[in-house]
């Protein structure tokens, strides 16, 4: 499937966050029953809405879209939308959240959530198509990353996708693996594998479908990103680093493949490398990567360089004035400016 990689033109999302009930419509997408009203404050809360892609017609073949709630950048709860675009999660803690939203694989939004004392959010995300066609993400049609199927492959590759979007991985794995029976250069089925195997906690599997991938096209960039976010989350820095460094060149306007990359960087203590990847990750993606600007504060103040260390909270407060750490940013600033 054709992929939309992250592009010059950063995703814009159009969000409209409000406290409601769950109507007909959204009951009926999402098949769980919800009363309608207001519900009580409490611990946590439900978060649910709608995402749509403008001009998603013009694709050959439906996305999958994945929402994640994230708690302090680690994803906490996590979705598939359904085919309408819906999406429903349970159990959502009243706290500082984000709210990311991927395109088979990619990321394509991430907005800040501010929940109330009580209610539930609805959070509807518009991506037009005008963006999506102009961006390099994983989804529209970009020549470079296509891969050539007869139609009856085509069409079973269709039938795969749906059945991850329905939740049925067994399903999807026997279908990917029988268009790999007919076609084993197929690329693009060999991500799609690694990325249930990935979602599922099969490691090696995953590895192993991925750098299949990879070995058949060098420079696949959804397979090299998601490879490195695996050695990631194994502890396999050195190998992380190898792989999403090339992610970064098969992509450089990809601010997930800088930013990983210069995760990867920290953890095996090379701080000065990290710098200009986290840097590259802010250019790219001011807003969503603002966090970042605490990264390279830290390495800044651990290196006595505090005039730099001060500008990245100050940038930072200016992006997240309302942050739950701000006066302890505020007094370094203050005690450090001169």
């Amino acid at each position: 499937m054709k992929r939309l990689l992250l592009g010059f033109v950063l995703i814009s999302a159009f969000l409209s966050t409000f406290v409601s009930g769950q109507d007909d419509e959204n009951r009926e997408a999402t098949g769980l029953p919800r009363k309608i009203g207001i519900s009580p404050a409490g611990s946590s809360m439900i978060v649910s809405g709608k995402v749509t892609l403008e001009g998603v017609e013009q694709l050959r073949r439906p996305p999958i879209i994945r929402v994640t709630v994230m708690v302090g950048g680690i994803p906490f709860a996590a979705t598939n939308a359904q085919k309408l675009g819906y999406y429903y999660l349970r159990e959502i803690p009243r706290q500082s959240l984000s709210l990311l939203v991927e395109v088979d694989g990619t990321e394509v939004s991430r907005q800040v959530l501010m929940p109330s004392g009580m209610g539930n959010l609805t959070i509807d995300v518009t991506v037009p198509w005008i963006i999506l066609r102009s961006a390099v993400k994983p989804g529209v049609i970009n020549v470079r990353d296509a891969y050539s199927r007869s139609e009856s492959s085509e069409t079973s590759f269709k039938k795969a996708l749906e059945a991850v979007r329905s939740g049925k991985d067994a399903d999807a794995i026997k279908m990917f693996d029988a268009i790999l029976g007919s076609d084993k250069n197929d690329y693009e089925a060999w991500t799609e594998l690694g990325n249930i195997y990935f979602k599922r906690n099969l490691a090696s599997n995953a590895e192993a479908a991925y750098y299949k991938a990879i070995e058949l096209k060098r420079d696949y960039f959804t397979a090299l990103i998601n490879l490195g976010k695996l050695y990631f989350s194994l502890k396999r820095f050195e190998d992380a680093v190898l792989v999403l460094s090339n992610a970064a060149k098969s992509n450089p306007e990809s601010a997930d493949a800088h930013h990983f990359l210069g995760e990867s960087y920290l953890q095996l203590k090379k701080g000065s490398m990290a710098v200009p990847e986290f840097e590259a990750a802010l250019k790219i993606a001011p807003d969503e990567k603002a966090e970042l600007h605490l990264r390279l504060a830290s390495l800044y103040d651990a290196a006595n360089m505090k005039k730099k260390a001060v500008e990245e909270y100050k940038a930072f407060l200016k992006k997240r004035p309302d942050h739950s750490e701000k006066e302890k940013f505020e007094k370094y600033i203050k005690d450090n400016e001169k």
